[in-house]
Order: structure tokens, then sequence, then C-alpha cells
């Protein structure tokens, strides 16, 4: 269990470089017009959940949570089983849920629906890894003649409680055979799922054959390529919106420009540039 949460740490560590550092790239007008269509790959690396645990003595705020617990030298032998038990009876129950399958699913509505995505789908994979990086660099050497390409790195938590379900996505773009990406991107979606004890959440996300865990994980899909969409599409930002997002189990206020409202759903970018869908309404 161990070198499966040091994995899962591994993981987490360079999706959330990705995610968090300030390094959005806007696609500019004249790339924009330039990419005719667009090659989709979706990287899941992940084969179940991934799982946060605080570690004692370290608050939300202050940073934390698996990777801060695995690698603080103050943590102890008991903490580590404590957490192994913990991890497992979470997952456990969720093993016969796959995100790849159900991201599958969503993008085939993609295809699907015309007009739905700013820029033209040739085709879409969702995979396990990234390619062999040969084969990863003659992929974006063949943007030159071909369709541009367009990576999604995500990863998928339950946060400690589960109290919501978080997906982090990192969008890069090449296109006309350039090594550099016209375009980079995080996408962070979130959305309550709590409301009970442990047990009560586990019982009703995986109810009906997991109708309520698999709807939630399509709509992360649908919610993180809509955001997507509006941001290669130059959408602009406007007031100052403010939302709850569960970090560590800890509900805190988040701001940012908004650029999108739904029912129920608020968009917003921070000052790193990061964008989050995230419930307008929260504990």
């Amino acid at each position: 269990m161990l070198r499966f949460l040091l994995a899962l740490a591994a993981l987490s560590a360079a999706l959330l470089l990705g995610a968090c550092a300030p390094f959005h790239r806007p696609l500019a007008a004249a790339d924009r017009a330039g990419v005719r269509e667009v090659d989709v790959r979706v990287v899941v690396a992940q084969e179940s959940f991934m799982f946060s645990a605080q570690a004692p003595g370290v608050s939300a705020a202050t940073g934390g949570g698996l990777i801060g617990a695995l690698i603080d030298s103050s943590v102890q032998q008991s903490r580590q089983k404590e957490m192994s038990a913990e991890v497992g009876a979470i997952v456990g129950p969720l093993l016969d849920y796959d995100y790849r399958v159900e991201a599958g699913l969503a993008f085939g509505e993609l295809l699907n629906a015309p007009n739905a995505f700013a820029l033209k789908v040739a085709s879409s994979q969702v995979l396990a890894g990234m390619p062999p990086k040969a084969e990863h660099e003659a992929r974006i050497a063949a943007t030159k003649t071909g369709p541009a390409y367009l990576v999604l790195l995500l990863q998928y938590a339950l946060e400690p409680g589960l109290g919501a379900f978080t997906t982090r996505t990192t969008a890069l773009l090449w296109q006309a055979g350039n090594s550099e990406p016209s375009y980079r991107s995080a996408i962070i979606f979130q959305t309550p799922i709590g409301g009970g004890t442990r047990a009560t959440v586990l019982r009703r996300l995986t109810a009906n054959d997991g109708r309520v865990i698999k709807a939630v994980m399509r709509d992360s899909v649908r919610q993180t390529l809509r955001v997507l969409g509006m941001d290669l599409a130059g959408a602009r930002s406007g007031a100052v919106r403010t939302a709850r997002f569960n970090v560590n189990g800890s509900w805190v206020t988040l701001a940012g420009h908004s650029f999108d409202e739904q029912p129920g759903r608020v968009v917003f970018r921070d000052q790193d540039g990061a964008m989050y869908s995230v419930r307008s309404t929260a504990p």
C-alpha cells in the first residue's frame, strides 16, 4: 500500500506543479486561426482514486496533504498504517468504477455534438500514460502538416472526509510543427459529494451500479472541456467572484475573475491564471 501511495504522490506532485504554477499561455488569435482541427489525447495515469490525508500538525493553509505526510520526516509508522487503512476503506468500494471509461463516454458526447468545442476535434483518445518520448516528439513534428495536438494530463481525487471530488488538468497544445506549445492552461474542477458519514457517502456514490459516481466523473470531463473550450476561444474575464473550495478536507474561500456562470456553478480565473469550475454554493 505504501508503494501505491508513493506512486500517487509522485503523480500528484507532477500535476499539481503544472496545475498551480503561473504559466497560463492563452492561444493567440493568429494561432487559433491556424488550427484547422485537433487530435486530443487525455492522459489518466491513475488506476483508481487518489486520496489526500492530512499530516498531523499541518493545516490546509500551510500545505501538507498526502505528499507532505509521506515526505515529512516526522511522520511516524503508526500514522502511515492509519493512512493506509483510511485509503483502503475509501478506495476499496470504488475500484469497480473506471474514470477512463466515463471520460471516453463524455468525449463521445462531445464528438457527436456539432460546435460543442472551440476547435474541430479530428480524433480523441483516453490513455493510461504519455506516449514514449520518440512517439510524442514525432506527433508534435507532424503538426506541421497535420492536425494540431492537444494533450490533457488529468488527475482525480477525493478530499479527506469525502467532502468533495476534484480533478486537476494541465492542457498543452502544439501546432505548426513547433516544439513549444502555443497554449498552456490549468483547469481545476470540484463538486461537493459529502453529507453524512463516510459509509453513507460511499453507499450514495455506489448505489445503482455507481450511478452517482459515474455521473460525477462524466460531469467533471464535460465541465473541464467547457472551461478549456472557452479559454481557447479567448473568453474575457469579468467581475471578481468568490466560491467555497475544499482543500484537504477544509472549506476555504477562493476568489477570481469570473468568465462563465451556469445554474449552481461558477467559472473563474485566479491571479496565477489557473481556471476553476466550482459549485457557486457549497458548505
